[in-house]
């Protein structure tokens, strides 16, 4: 594989913590030297975690799209100097076997690091707010009709009728 980009990280991404994997090397060797590192979820440890991408040269970062979890990253990550890549997990399955999230987080650097990843589309923070707030009006709108249907129900049982 081609490689296209000297130095990166690849971001396995979880609930309570990522896993950050450096590919360090030049373009024409296809063995880069590797640095892992495991950071909590919370605001410092992310800022930790983006101090230490940033002093080690990192120029792109790549990380999946796993549930909501990216959301935080890619946040604090975004006001950096660094390309951002989220990729869909989809896309960059790994082969089945022993998995660790090491080895995931390295997988994801490698097919970075070799432009194997395609950049998921991140609308704009207004596009995502309206996005939000729309969401969050459906699901209020849903439980009120719920809760006047589960009305209904009860009246109905105790044979009161308000609809005609």
């Amino acid at each position: 594989m081609e490689v296209m980009v000297e130095t990166c990280c690849g971001i396995d991404v979880h609930q309570k913590s990522i896993v950050c994997c450096i590919l360090d090397g030049p373009l024409d060797t296809n063995t880069p030297k590797k640095q892992h590192r495991t950071f909590g979820t919370t605001t410092k440890k992310l800022r930790e975690a983006l101090a230490w991408i940033q002093s080690q040269n990192v120029t792109h970062v790549f990380f999946e799209s796993t549930g909501q979890y990216w959301i935080p990253i890619f946040n604090i990550f975004y006001d950096s100097n660094l390309t951002l890549i989220l990729a869909n997990p989809q896309h960059i399955k790994n082969l089945p076997g022993k998995k660790t999230d090491m080895n995931d987080a390295e997988w994801i650097a490698q097919l970075g690091r070799c432009g194997l990843i395609h950049p998921s589309y991140i609308p704009c923070e207004e596009v995502q707010q309206l996005r939000l707030l729309t969401r969050r009006r459906k699901a209020y709108t849903e439980r009120i009709t719920q809760c006047k249907n589960e009305n209904h129900n009860i009246l109905q049982r105790a044979n009161i009728k308000l609809t005609i």
